[in-house]
């Protein structure tokens, strides 16, 4: 595709042209908005307010959705307030409100009463919802029918319904009050005979979720049954709204991003490249100056056992072995039980079978580190007993460490606690100081 090689400079010199709208419209109107935001992205605020202008609905207002919510805003801000309402009302409704959430409380004030009442109706209702529910990610664009008509008729109405709905392939079946009867596919309706009624060929065991539900229930629920949507309900069993697939990868992603800065003890995700260092730095420095006091543990130890370092000085030597061991074998059981977690393959009430087969795991492999500790320990340093102080604190340390590593996350979780906080470097501060205490324990009773 030729247009694959337009790079940004030539753009901004056809935003200069006359007839700069319709010149971009033939650059463009071809391509995904995925593709017009890559060619796009490194553009100025301004230059792409002109481009989602020139592009107009339904094109332009997708491109405008590539972009990330602090971006977003900058370009909005070089709309006029008509196009302001234009964009919001040609949003998908979950995204508007997710993005209507950004905004400061005057822009909301400008812009909401220019926009037409339904769509202004549709965010008012879905503000209302807790952040972090099913309320705060559904689409209230969703394709639904009446028990009572015929299959013919149905796909006479959902014809009008596609133009505007997020999705048509599955669609709900309702009453007059909205309650949820049941759902039916498109491919249903299609094969049906014509004359044949809804109610009749529509499936009853509807997979759902409830409003107030955790947004990570409600895509692990999608995820298990394999949907491309799952409807969403209130107490009284009408339908709310529905959440897609789409809104499943999102949740996914922000969910193992979250996962992975706290297991790394980041602090909250924040935007990289988009945030000044001074706020990068106010989310990590908690979690460092909680690692730096426990460095104060580990050297209070050391303080403690003084006399054992100065009296066999080739102890220190092992020091950084033991404490890099112990720190791998923690942080790789705590990796696997926190993806259990996750994935629902672990349970906290498996917490006793967990701990003995960790302990079993640790056995084995601090058996083989213990049995190479020794070793070099004998040959470098020619001291049976230093060998067997090494040895024996390599198999109690992994040991420890990789029970811990396992059961601290289940704790986290028991005590309604991200288990995710149970961070790599926390793990291996933790085990630093068990390692110390046992190595030296070892020593004192070796060397006495």
């Amino acid at each position: 595709m030729q247009n694959k090689s337009i790079i940004s400079p030539e753009i901004e010199e056809v935003l200069k042209l006359p007839n700069k709208d319709e010149e971009i419209r033939k650059l463009f109107l071809d391509l995904h908005p995925r593709e017009i935001f890559t060619l796009c992205e490194d553009l100025k605020p301004q230059q792409n307010a002109q481009i989602v202008i020139a592009l107009k609905s339904p094109l332009g207002i997708e491109f405008f959705q590539q972009f990330k919510t602090k971006r977003q805003r900058g370009i909005f801000r070089h709309f006029s307030k008509e196009w302001m309402a234009d964009i919001l009302e040609d949003m998908a409704p979950d995204e508007r409100t997710d993005f209507i959430k950004t905004l400061s409380k005057e822009q909301t004030g400008q812009v909401l009463p220019l926009i037409a009442q339904a769509e202004r109706n549709d965010i008012k209702k879905l503000l209302q919802y807790k952040e972090g529910t099913a309320g705060s990610i559904l689409t209230t664009e969703y394709a639904f029918l009446s028990q009572d008509i015929t299959a013919s008729k149905a796909l006479n109405q959902l014809r009008k319904q596609a133009f505007d709905r997020e999705t048509i392939y599955y669609v709900y079946v309702i009453d007059n009050e909205r309650k949820l009867l049941g759902f039916i596919s498109l491919k249903d309706i299609l094969i049906s005979n014509g004359n044949k009624l809804i109610k009749d060929i529509m499936h009853l065991n509807i997979i759902n979720a409830h409003i107030d539900d955790d947004k990570e229930q409600v895509a692990k629920k999608l995820a298990d049954y394999d949907l491309l949507a799952i409807p969403i309900v209130d107490t009284e069993n009408r339908l709310i709204g529905i959440v897609t697939v789409d809104d499943v990868v999102d949740i996914i992603e922000q969910e193992h991003t979250e996962d992975i800065y706290k297991h790394g003890a980041a602090g909250d995700y924040v935007d990289y490249m988009g945030s000044p260092p001074r706020l990068i730095a106010k989310h990590r420095i908690i979690w460092l100056l909680v690692l730096v006091a426990m460095g104060f543990v580990s050297g209070m130890v050391m303080e403690k056992y003084a006399y054992q370092l100065q009296a066999v000085v080739a102890l220190t030597f092992f020091i950084p072995l033991l404490c890099g061991s112990g720190g791998n074998a923690g942080t790789q059981s705590s990796t696997v039980v926190i993806r259990g977690l996750a994935t629902g393959e672990i349970q906290i009430r498996d917490v006793l079978k967990i701990f003995l087969k960790e302990l079993s795991i640790g056995g084995i492999v601090g058996l083989a580190m213990g049995i190479l500790a020794a070793f070099r320990a004998l040959v470098l340093n020619k001291d049976p007993l230093l060998a067997i102080t090494v040895g024996s604190a390599m198999i109690a340390t992994v040991i420890v460490a990789t029970t811990l590593g396992a059961v601290l996350p289940l704790l986290f979780k028991k005590m309604k606690l991200d288990p995710a906080l149970m961070s790599g470097p926390f793990i291996a501060s933790i085990v630093d100081i068990v390692s110390l205490l046992v190595y030296f324990r070892i020593a004192v009773l070796v060397f006495a």
